[in-house]
């Protein structure tokens, strides 16, 4: 088991719903989940979302928290039903409680990127279901 990671150890994993062609879509790459690393607890990862292309839709995890923090560019996203859209930028953090809404996409002209963590051992056991 690997306790230090480099990107390319990364499993990368789709976000199905930005995958509309080869050229726009959203790169995630998992470093610690149940199946890599063995937690409990915990998906921590990396997202890169391309400039002008990648919307990740309304949706919810209806098991899990989730907190992301930006990198380097910029987005526009929201959290919760009736919450307004904002710009989100490098050094700023979204926080997502379980179940709440939330959305996240990239108009701008340089890519977005994230790192995130889920309070459960995997994407499939937070739960996806897309709310538009």
């Amino acid at each position: 088991m690997k306790h230090i990671l480099k990107m390319e150890d990364g499993r990368i994993e789709p976000i199905k719903d930005l995958m509309s062609s080869e050229k726009e879509f959203a790169l995630r790459r998992i470093f610690v989940d149940e199946e890599m690393g063995g937690a409990k607890n915990l998906t921590f990862g990396y997202a890169r979302f391309e400039p002008k292309t990648s919307y990740h839709k309304k949706h919810i995890h209806p098991n899990t928290e989730e907190v992301f923090y930006i990198l380097s560019g910029k987005g526009i996203g929201g959290v919760g039903e009736t919450s307004e859209e904002v710009e989100i930028v490098k050094g700023d953090t979204v926080w997502v409680p379980r179940g709440a809404v939330h959305w996240l996409y990239n108009p701008f002209d340089e890519a977005c990127e994230i790192l995130f963590a889920y309070t459960s051992p995997s994407l499939e056991s937070a739960g996806y279901e897309i709310v538009e």
